[in-house]
């Protein structure tokens, strides 16, 4: 299928591909939709100069001349082992409809455009974590459900963002460094080294030195359906203008044995946000888990301007996160401040392929088979 080429859509509604002179429209109907200001170059930076895609994978349906949806999608590479060996992967991201031009079927339509275009004998995979909402929509397009989306978060400051209520008393108790045993893991953070004993040394750098980090993740690489970390993706996942980037390298008699990269910015509401990026590598055993604990207090302690830290369940076992001050979503208490669940969901591009929810000897539908950290999610 063209860029050029369209089908019809619902009712007076016609689905398209993405032009680069819809640039304009599109950034108004985000604004329009998910009220916040998206530049230029953040689109360029997430949808055109995705190393992963030909051209921009995103599809738009028009009314009466403008553009009333659009169903961006991101490129990834997935892997499994060490043979080397990817395929593509697409998540939709910023999906958007026009709150004028809702129910009429629109959404479905662009879905299926998309999948039409991928669709056709190409061997690849589409991941997502729609909201309660909107599962079913991809439920009914033929996506499985896999497992629940948990993010675990550290509060810093509840009334930063909260007001009076049982909400904050529970986020305050939830970051109550001595009620979660996080005070045993603090470092102190000076000239951007931090000595935690045993020969471990955490090493603080502005953005991101992505071959350094690619060389750690080659290191081991999981067994399990994760994101490659190239260094052309790495270069690229980690140039989001919405962010600033510090990297913690863990080093051992001069070698890096780990990595975290973290993320800042300020929301629409005032509140700083950091996020735990990623950690490389994504897998390791006692050793690795000692360096993450040091990397994890290292990144807190950088960051004093921060209201909350984020982290994703996966890469960072349960334990060391909630040692760290970090609590599950899924659970008491910020279970009870969630607006409600996303859930991971698969779906191979052509499902008439022999053996089609199965790649590299792992099935798509299947939890313990994906490994994922923020990098793998639409986070700007």
């Amino acid at each position: 299928m063209s860029l050029d080429a369209a089908v019809s859509g619902p009712g007076d509604y016609r689905t398209r591909r993405y032009r680069p002179a819809d640039v304009t429209d599109v950034l108004a109907l985000d604004r329009t939709v998910w009220n916040r200001e998206r530049s230029r170059e953040w689109f360029r930076w997430k949808y055109e100069r995705n190393p992963h895609v030909d051209e921009p994978p995103v599809f738009v349906a028009e009314g009466d001349g403008e553009i009333v949806g659009a169903r961006p999608f991101m490129g990834f590479r997935l892997r499994a082992g060490r043979d080397g060996e990817t395929t593509l992967a697409l998540q939709a991201a910023d999906t958007m409809v026009h709150p004028a031009h809702r129910r009429r079927g629109i959404f479905t339509a662009m879905n299926e455009l998309a999948l039409a275009h991928h669709g056709s004998g190409r061997r690849g995979v589409y991941f997502n974590f729609p909201n309660e909402q909107s599962r079913p929509c991809y439920e009914n397009l033929r996506w499985r459900t896999v497992r629940p989306k948990v993010t675990y978060y550290r509060v810093e400051r509840p009334s930063a963002f909260l007001g009076g209520s049982a909400a904050e008393r529970m986020l305050a108790a939830a970051a109550d460094p001595s009620a979660s045993g996080y005070a045993t893991l603090r470092r102190v953070v000076d000239e951007g080294t931090n000595p935690p004993g045993d020969g471990l040394e955490v090493e603080r750098i502005a953005g991101a030195p992505v071959d350094r980090l690619a060389a750690v993740y080659e290191r081991r690489v999981p067994d399990r359906l994760h994101v490659d970390r190239s260094e052309e993706f790495l270069s690229w996942r980690l140039a989001s203008p919405a962010w600033s980037r510090e990297t913690y390298v863990a080093t051992r008699d001069g070698e890096d044995v780990a990595a975290l990269v973290g993320r800042t910015r300020e929301l629409r509401d005032g509140t700083v946000l950091s996020q735990v990026a990623d950690v490389l590598p994504l897998v390791g055993g006692p050793r690795w888990e000692e360096a993450l604990a040091a990397l994890l207090g290292a990144f807190v302690d950088g960051a004093p301007e921060s209201d909350v830290f984020a982290a994703v369940r996966g890469p960072i076992p349960h334990d060391l996160l909630t040692a760290s001050g970090f609590l599950p979503d899924d659970q008491l208490p910020l279970s009870r401040l969630t607006d409600g669940t996303a859930t991971l969901v698969t779906r191979p591009f052509d499902l008439d392929e022999p053996a089609p929810w199965t790649w590299n000897d792992r099935r798509l539908d299947r939890s313990e088979s994906w490994l994922l950290s923020f990098l793998a999610r639409d986070t700007a």
